[in-house]
């Protein structure tokens, strides 16, 4: 028996009224109350609810005006360029302005529908052809959505062109559509043809119609709204929009069942996936364990081969005697709330083992890989102090690598990496070149080094279009003030290229050295 009806009996002992239809009256009012309070709240929260849906579709048309006008001055002011198409100073006009763009990855040149250059390829040894695209504006410039970068099939990226030039959005600029956690889209007003969802889902066969309330989509209306300069709208899910607008008992007993349902749901997919589910657990139990182990790869001068760092590798050994790879473990921690004590585990174990190294003469440098969140976290920072003067380390003997694809959240990073400088700590960005950063937001954070990423060192020296990327990103480096380090070398031939067109660059990979623990290290 509820509460409220021990309540209600109590109250009709104590009168003495009996009468059988004072009960169902009492119930019937208390019913009504409760009725009343839920539909008044459903009321006021689907008030308050489609007041904030409608801010936020209003902040997320802003954003595509500012990505559509960042584009549409980029292709107008190139197209007035007066130099010789992928002439240097072409190429120099067309790099100089991505370089101050906050939304434009790459702009090129084209003769028709194929593309001659672009800032960041150079001249391509052979025109590319595009696809047809996706999408026509009235404006006569024509979008590729989601589309193969043609100077780079690995790499999907939006494309805007208008009569000779073409410009490459950064996948980063539309982080505040993924970042929803509901389905978000934009589409075309004047043909309702969809050309992005936060989700990745293919758009070359959605289409909306209007409708009250918003737009029809496979069935279901999406609250939208539109630009007034461009030809793009934005909707979203609008998803639970208040409360369920029941009585309080039919709310009470869903409740119970749902939950009881739920526990149930969970327990059998715990059952049912555990052995992926068991990562968490088990990473947890080995980070306590301390059965986690570090392996260190030498960082080299490619014109002579020696040793000037390392960089420090997470390896976690199967009971079996195989190992769980990083890229499956590094996830799981960042995903459970684990990647802050995974990066103190690392720092504190790398630290004592290449303290030798680190204290003893000359310039030798530890690189250790961190997420956004640890540089952030000031914990990471103030436990970093105490380790190195406990061991007696100077900052400038550590590097704190992160990725290319991190640094999209520049406005955050640039103030922790520049405290992190400040006390002479490096700050490298990882896997360079497999990203769509902008380079305007590289070019406003304190960076001491750039590593290219495997996927060009690959075709250094070959004739792929890949590997007229490198000369360029050490041009970059050049103006950022920084060093270079290509990973990944792993043949004779591509040291020998690096050692004659770039002697200054550092090196690493396989042919300098295997990843081995700190006592097989050797300088």
């Amino acid at each position: 028996m509820s509460l409220l009806s021990r309540g209600l009996y109590g109250w009709i002992d104590r009168t003495g009224a009996r009468r059988s239809w004072l009960m169902p009256l009492l119930f019937a009012a208390a019913l009504a109350g409760a009725a009343l309070a839920l539909a008044g709240g459903e009321f006021v929260a689907r008030r308050m609810s489609d007041a904030t849906l409608e801010t936020h579709l209003t902040e997320m048309v802003a954003r595509s005006d500012e990505i559509a006008d960042e584009a549409a001055r980029m292709l107008v002011a190139a197209n007035t360029d007066m130099a010789a198409a992928c002439s240097e100073l072409d190429l120099a006009l067309l790099r100089e302005r991505i370089f101050v763009s906050r939304f434009i990855r790459d702009v090129g040149r084209l003769d028709g529908d194929r593309i001659l250059c672009t800032a960041a390829w150079g001249q391509l040894d052979l025109p590319t052809p595009l696809d047809p695209p996706d999408y026509e504006a009235p404006s006569g410039s024509r979008v590729w959505t989601a589309s193969r970068n043609p100077a780079a099939r690995r790499i999907t990226t939006d494309m805007v062109s208008l009569g000779r030039t073409i410009v490459f959005i950064s996948d980063a600029a539309y982080d505040f559509m993924r970042d929803e956690g509901r389905l978000v889209f934009s589409y075309a007003r004047s043909t309702g043809r969809v050309f992005r969802t936060g989700d990745g889902t293919p758009t070359r066969s959605l289409n909306v119609r209007p409708t009250a309330g918003g737009v029809l989509l496979e069935g279901r209306i999406y609250p939208a709204a539109c630009s007034r300069r461009f030809d793009i709208c934005v909707a979203i899910a609008s998803g639970d929009r208040g409360m369920l607008g029941q009585p309080m008992p039919v709310v009470a007993g869903v409740g119970l069942l749902g939950a009881l349902a739920g526990a149930a749901s969970a327990l059998a997919m715990t059952q049912w996936r555990r052995p992926g589910g068991s990562i968490e657990q088990d990473l947890r139990r080995a980070l306590a364990a301390g059965r986690l182990r570090l392996v260190y790869q030498p960082v080299v001068r490619v014109r002579d081969g020696g040793v000037v760092g390392a960089e420090g590798l997470i390896r976690w050994d199967r009971p079996d005697g195989g190992e769980i790879p990083p890229d499956i473990f590094v996830p799981v921690a960042e995903r459970t709330g684990l990647s802050g004590e995974l990066a103190r585990y690392v720092l504190i174990r790398a630290l004592d083992e290449m303290a030798p190294h680190l204290t003893g003469p000359g310039d030798f440098r530890l690189a250790l890989n961190v997420t956004t969140m640890d540089l952030l976290d000031p914990d990471i920072f103030d436990l970093l102090e105490t380790e190195t003067r406990r061991l007696g380390i100077a900052p400038e003997r550590i590097a704190l690598e992160i990725t290319e694809r991190s640094t999209a959240e520049y406005q955050q990073l640039a103030p922790a990496a520049a405290r992190y400088r400040h006390r002479g700590y490096r700050i490298h960005i990882d896997d360079f070149g497999t990203g769509y950063s902008s380079l305007a937001h590289l070019g406003e954070l304190p960076v001491d080094a750039i590593k290219i990423d495997r996927l060009f060192t690959r075709a250094i020296g070959t004739g792929a279009i890949s590997a007229s990327i490198v000369p360029q990103i050490f041009t970059l480096a050049g103006l950022l003030g920084a060093e270079v380090i290509v990973e990944g070398i792993e043949t004779e031939a591509q040291a020998c290229h690096l050692a004659v067109e770039h002697p200054d660059a550092l090196g690493q990979g396989w042919f300098f050295g295997r990843p081995v623990p700190a006592r097989d290290f050797i300088t």
